[in-house]
């Protein structure tokens, strides 16, 4: 990998991954605290359980690429599932800026080997991309308001062609 090509990847993952957890962030817009709590039918998950399952996987997917993490969360009011999944946007952003070239490379977790950064952040930002499918589900489900359709499209687009540029970069 040339240098242009590692400063492309890493702004393209630290694009993809701000795009993504922007469209989750979007998907909260006007959701009362009681809408987020409440299972859409009988024994099926919340919108806080998924926005909790989130930021814990990607807590644990930082702690099985040998970094440091936080305390893992349990299912929490919105108001701190949002505080929490900021708080783990910004250790990502940061360590992605930080971190070495070596560790932008894809390489998954296998025996004896743990996964990179770059593959961390690819993974971690398809994971909360298919959450947000189930989370906008919930969120009609429970009796939230609803997002003007272009909007949605509009930050699904912007979160989708993000990683497909990623795709595209791995693929040169």
């Amino acid at each position: 990998m040339t240098t242009q090509t590692t400063k492309d990847f890493r702004d393209g993952l630290a694009t993809a991954y701000r795009a993504a957890r922007s469209h989750l962030r979007y998907l909260l817009t006007d959701l009362t605290p009681e809408q987020a709590a409440t299972e859409p039918a009988p024994e099926s998950r919340t919108i806080l359980y998924y926005l909790t399952h989130i930021a814990n996987s990607e807590l644990y997917w930082f702690a099985a690429s040998g970094r440091k993490v936080a305390v893992y969360a349990k299912e929490v009011p919105l108001d701190i599932a949002i505080d929490l999944l900021d708080e783990v946007k910004d250790r990502v952003l940061h360590e992605l800026k930080e971190c070495l070239d070596e560790e932008l490379v894809f390489q998954p977790p296998t025996e004896g080997v743990k996964p990179s950064l770059g593959w961390v952040v690819s993974r971690i930002t398809l994971h909360a991309l298919y959450h947000s499918g189930e989370i906008i589900y919930t969120r009609y489900a429970v009796g939230g308001s609803d997002l003007p359709n272009d909007v949605v499209e509009e930050s699904w687009s912007r979160m989708m062609d993000a990683m497909m540029h990623l795709i595209f970069m791995a693929q040169q």
